[in-house]
């Protein structure tokens, strides 16, 4: 099978995407490119693109017109009119190279940025997915939680099947109900979806009570918690498959926490670590062959697979002491009291410490003894000096669209009127 965007050439009769009870062929997503490209064709030169079209198929589209007459496809980190608005007035490509696409990271610690990406390393993904998990019948149809107009999402929910000739859904799923319809409604489905939202549905859907399974679900945004991955082994007989990678990167590496707790690198990827135990990546999915230093650290096995440590960037020092964040937040949701919990460093008159936000489960008791709880369930890995001294309890925490935690936002729970 070819993996090319230009290399497309099926059948009219074929099916490309699921619209309610309508059936969309590739002869109608043709007759839609053209009159975008008829539509783009009004002013002449080569230039940037904004791709304004939230729905999945419109957006197939439009990014598939602009990518034909050569333009520069930008894809908005969301539909937003303010966003659309800042982003109208786009400079020309002038040292841009042809068959660009223009992305942006997720903006959770900081400003979005503008990441550029060949067509041919999407392509590259792609076929790296479909050596991985193609074993699939024609008629999967891709189910998804998670935007379209994001890396993981473009990839997972739209390219790939465009590529490999499944049909995707037009709809993202927003509530456990129309989840429950869609996959009533596929003969097979595969669900697209991240750790936030696959840690709802199952709190708020009887999944064993489903008509039936998804073959296949994915993952990706962050790491799914070991207790939600086993409710899924239960219920659907295996965990989700989570995907790790970020925009810069695309995907790196791949795990099923039933099979345990390391990561397989997809496909000709390959991995090491830095001086500092950073994970360095070099991959068909990237611009060029130069090792890629993420914000990971990492232990690597022989066989080739690794362990993810934290992010560098979310290890603090408190009194001199090291602290990771993400090794406090996984010890605190390990509290039977507590459902999930997000960990960040504050300033309090010129002192260094630490805050928790956290979401309780059913059975936790008030947050005062709640507290001192967990301050003793801490206390057995953790020094003292390292102990969160602002607790914050909220019904879930601050997750994006993309279901990435909202850094920026765990800190301004903080900063707000603490609980204690």
């Amino acid at each position: 099978m070819d993996f090319s965007l230009h290399a497309l050439d099926p059948l009219d009769s074929g099916i490309v995407a699921i619209d309610g009870t309508r059936r969309v062929t590739w002869g109608e997503l043709r007759a839609a490119i053209a009159a975008q490209r008829s539509a783009q064709g009004v002013v002449s030169g080569r230039r940037r693109v904004l791709l304004r079209r939230a729905s999945p198929i419109d957006f197939t589209a439009e990014l598939l017109a602009a990518l034909a007459d050569d333009h520069v496809a930008v894809i908005p980190p969301n539909f937003q009119p303010q966003t659309l608005a800042a982003l109208t007035e786009l400079p020309p490509p002038i040292d841009v190279p042809p068959q660009t696409i223009e992305l942006y990271t997720s903006g959770s610690s900081g400003e979005p940025k503008c990441v550029q990406k060949a067509v041919r390393q999407l392509e590259a993904e792609c076929r790296a997915l479909e050596s991985c998990w193609g074993k699939l019948t024609a008629n999967t149809t891709v189910l998804a939680t998670t935007p379209h107009h994001h890396i993981y999402g473009l990839l997972f929910r739209l390219l790939w099947p465009l590529l490999s000739g499944r049909p995707f859904d037009n709809a993202t799923i927003a509530e456990p109900t129309a989840f429950a319809e869609r996959l009533s409604a596929t003969e097979a489905a595969l669900l697209v979806s991240s750790p936030a939202q696959l840690s709802r549905l199952h709190q708020l859907l009887d999944l064993t009570a489903l008509p039936h399974k998804p073959v296949l679900v994915f993952s990706s945004g962050g790491p799914l918690s070991a207790a939600a991955a086993d409710c899924y082994r239960r219920a659907w007989g295996a965990a989700p498959t989570e995907v790790y990678g970020s925009t810069e990167s695309g995907g790196i590496a791949w795990r099923r926490q039933d099979h345990g707790p390391h990561w397989a690198p997809l496909p000709a990827v390959r991995v090491a670590l830095d001086t500092d135990g950073a994970l360095l990546v070099r991959s068909p999915f990237l611009a060029d062959d130069a090792p890629l230093r993420m914000p990971d650290t990492a232990d690597l096995a022989a066989d080739g697979t690794f362990l993810l440590r934290g992010r560098l960037d979310r290890i603090v020092k408190i009194e001199e002491t090291r602290l990771s964040l993400p090794e406090m937040e996984a010890w605190l949701a390990g509290h039977p009291g507590v459902s999930a919990a997000a960990v960040a460093p504050l300033t309090l008159s010129g002192r260094t410490l630490v805050g928790a936000v956290v979401v309780t489960t059913a059975t936790a008791p008030r947050h005062r003894a709640l507290i001192e709880a967990l301050r003793q369930h801490l206390v057995q890995r953790f020094d003292p000096v390292l102990l969160p001294r602002r607790w914050r309890f909220v019904d879930a925490l601050p997750y994006d669209e993309r279901g990435k935690l909202a850094l920026n936002d765990v800190a301004r729970l903080l900063q707000a009127a603490p609980c204690a």
